[in-house]
């Protein structure tokens, strides 16, 4: 008997079109190369939406910012970042040059996205970053479009210098009680009469702190529009401009592109008549002798550094956090906060203790030891809910914020939901008379709200955010917590709202 066999349907394979994605970049901002960069988008939306085996995956594109770094190209960082999560095949860019100018980034990247299977095509110089003689030629084109780019700032520095050099100084910004009007500048008269304001003050005795903080309760501000503090009026009293005098080269930029202090490596030049002068020089001079007497009067002859002395900074504003000595105990402060208030800044200072415990948990050693701190660690950043260890290794490691001993997470984050105002802390005696226990509690002055045992809000607090580590965490994810009869309304910063039923 013959056997049948069904065969059924065979559809045909569609052939899988390639992901492909364009990065373009212009480094200056004006109007022609941003025409440029436009020009540049559409020829490769166009490009790739007409070819039939290609799948249009974006254009990345970064707006007048040099190559010669691609930690700040946002763009360029998140077209890496698509890349690693498999949405890209194959990248176009329109030169090796657009792409990086610095020959260890342009390999290190291409070498990165040709292990994940991606293809980097540089149209001007027809070159497949994935084919095997690609990586020869763009090792020598980047090293081409480095030393170009170094060239060219080279030059852009000599003729900066040959204008310092002449007197001319490198753009017209203009210091505050000054303004550029196209010839020359001006003084503006409301902020010149601040400036002598500043001088006089500060010839008859008063602290740089104490003119900042009059200046800032008459709605004083800075150029920027900010009340002024007393690192500003320090800067005032320190600037030649205001005896009519520009001193140029106080800046420069090193071979690493980062902007340092000329302390001598460079000549600098004092040009006189350049602003219309609003401090004799005699009296400048006196500013300047003043602050160098009670420089010396204020500093500490023995100092006496700690493990961690110039190692924290603040997470929060990036500004150095110092050692404090109160009643509680040794902690550190940022200087942002202290000077400014915490409406500026909002970090919880840190006790040393915490940061000691915090160095040996970092290390991995059995106790805290200081010499260890300075031998391996580079930098220390606090931040609300963890602190970072960055080592001199180049590693770094992350330990969670301890609240505890009296270090409360929730101090001035719990509000009465009667009256609107804030909870305190407080301790209150429970229990059958001559067993009573004393327990930490939440209370409102202002109404008659029930006291609110803080054994029961840290329960709250531990499932609304799911971790034993709920301390750090409340710090930095809850904006504030609405206590009502019946339950809590913990209120997130980034806008969501979470309730816990109070039994």
């Amino acid at each position: 008997m013959p056997r049948i066999s069904v065969i059924g349907q065979i559809l045909p394979e569609l052939k899988k079109r390639k992901r492909v994605a364009a990065y373009a970049r212009v480094s200056m901002e004006t109007e022609m190369l941003l025409h440029s960069l436009s020009a540049q988008v559409s020829h490769y939306n166009g490009l790739i939406q007409k070819n039939p085996d290609w799948e249009f995956a974006g254009i990345y594109a970064d707006e007048g910012i040099s190559g010669r770094d691609t930690s700040h190209r946002d763009d360029f960082n998140r077209l890496l970042a698509d890349c690693d999560a498999g949405k890209i095949d194959m990248v176009l860019v329109k030169s090796v040059s657009r792409f990086a100018r610095d020959t260890v980034d342009t390999l290190t990247v291409t070498r990165h996205l040709k292990e994940l299977g991606i293809d980097v095509y540089f149209e001007r110089e027809n070159i497949h970053s994935i084919s095997d003689e690609g990586e020869l030629l763009l090792t020598l084109l980047a090293s081409f479009a480095q030393e170009e780019s170094r060239s060219i700032s080279e030059n852009v520095k000599w003729s900066i210098r040959k204008r310092f050099e002449q007197g001319i100084p490198n753009g017209h910004k203009a210091p505050y009680g000054y303004e550029w009007d196209g010839e020359m500048y001006r003084v503006i008269p409301e902020q010149g009469e601040v400036i002598k304001e500043i001088f006089a003050k500060y010839l008859s005795g008063t602290s740089a702190y104490g003119i900042a903080k009059e200046l800032s309760k008459r709605g004083i501000t800075g150029q920027k529009g900010v009340p002024m503090d007393d690192s500003t009026i320090k800067f005032i009293l320190t600037n030649p401009s205001y005896t009519g005098s520009m001193l140029l080269q106080k800046n420069f930029i090193s071979e690493g592109h980062t902007r340092k202090r000329n302390k001598g490596e460079l000549p600098m030049y004092m040009v006189e008549g350049m602003f219309e002068p609003l401090i004799p020089q005699a009296d400048f001079e006196k500013a300047q002798l003043i602050r160098e007497q009670r420089a010396d009067a204020a500093a500490n002859k023995n100092p006496t550094l700690t493990a961690f002395s110039g190692l924290v900074k603040c997470g929060e504003c990036g500004r150095s956090v110092s050692r404090r000595t109160t009643k509680y105990g040794k902690k550190w402060n940022c200087n942002t906060r202290e000077r400014k208030g915490k409406d500026v800044c909002g970090l919880r200072p840190v006790y040393e203790t915490e940061l000691e415990q915090a160095a040996a948990a970092a290390l991995e050693l059995a106790a805290f030891d200081g010499v260890a701190v300075r031998r391996e660690v580079e930098q220390i950043v606090i931040n609300a809910d963890r602190i970072e260890f960055r080592m001199k290794s180049g590693k770094a490691r992350e330990v969670m914020r301890a609240y505890q001993r009296g270090r409360s997470a929730f101090s001035q984050k719990i509000t009465c939901g009667c009256c609107g105002r804030k909870l305190e802390c407080d301790y209150w005696k429970m229990g059958p008379k001559g067993q009573k226990e004393k327990y930490k509690v939440w209370v409102c002055r202002g109404c008659s709200f029930r006291r609110l045992l803080d054994d029961e809000f840290r329960k709250a607090a531990a499932e609304v955010l799911g971790r034993e580590d709920y301390e750090p965490r409340f710090v930095k994810e809850i904006a504030g917590v609405t206590a009502y009869g019946d339950r809590f309304e913990f209120h997130f910063t980034d806008g969501e709202v979470a309730e816990w039923q109070r039994k």
